[in-house]
């Protein structure tokens, strides 16, 4: 059984692909990427804040 699209639904349904879920789908990882990354910077706070050494030298930054 061969599928044939016309030229106007193949070409709206790659601009479905390319120009709407590719984009909502790269944005979603971006998002996703940059929560991760927050979170593991508040843990590392955290952990360096409970876990410093006596004596290292090493403040706290105010940010």
């Amino acid at each position: 059984m061969v599928l044939g699209l016309s030229a106007f639904a193949a070409t709206f349904g790659l601009v479905v692909v390319f120009f709407v879920l590719f984009p909502i789908l790269a944005q979603g990882l971006i998002a996703f990427a940059i929560a991760q990354a927050m979170g593991e910077r508040a843990e590392n706070e955290e952990y360096a804040a409970t876990h410093r050494r006596p004596g290292s030298g090493r403040r706290p930054t105010a940010r």
